[in-house]
């Protein structure tokens, strides 16, 4: 295994570990999540989430957390992507 495969299995466990984060700060807010199934419905009140929370210090955890999810997907993509490419 290469650099690139390591690449592209760490950042799916980056993406995993910032959903379980979200998932574990909307239960705790009081919504109902369901562990493997509406990832984009969660994504939406964990948005929401972020626009109406008063306090700042939680705002800035929440959108490291959001942002962390975003670019990990996209390395996992891009690393995916390069490994295709470099099997072919």
């Amino acid at each position: 295994m290469g650099m690139l495969e390591f690449a592209l299995i760490f950042s799916i466990v980056i993406a995993l570990y910032n959903l379980q984060q979200m998932k574990m700060v909307l239960k705790e807010k009081g919504h109902t999540v369901d562990t493997f199934k509406g990832l984009l419905e969660d994504h939406r009140k964990f948005k929401d989430l972020l626009r109406s929370e008063p306090d700042e210090k939680r705002k800035i955890k929440y959108r490291q957390t959001l942002n962390g999810l975003y670019f990990s997907l996209l390395g996992a993509v891009l690393f995916g992507i390069m490994v295709m490419r470099a099997r072919l």
